[in-house]
């Protein structure tokens, strides 16, 4: 039987912030100060979903609804 990674919706939505924060600042459309704040925030948050993985929340199917 194969394996299958599952990754919650809410550390998709943050990795998707944050590649659209690169996209920003490689426009030049935010500052660094703005991106650097940012990405702290966000790193923080990916930090504590992470942290928060473990059998019963993988398999609770609530955190693998599309946001949209």
């Amino acid at each position: 039987m194969e394996t299958i990674n599952k990754i919650p919706s809410r550390i998709i939505e943050i990795e998707t912030s944050i590649k659209l924060l690169e996209y920003l600042k490689r426009k030049n459309v935010i500052d660094d100060g703005m991106y650097n704040f940012c990405i702290n925030k966000l790193m923080n948050k990916l930090t504590l979903e992470k942290s928060k993985i473990n059998d019963d929340y993988i398999n609770n199917t609530n955190n693998y609804k599309i946001l949209t």
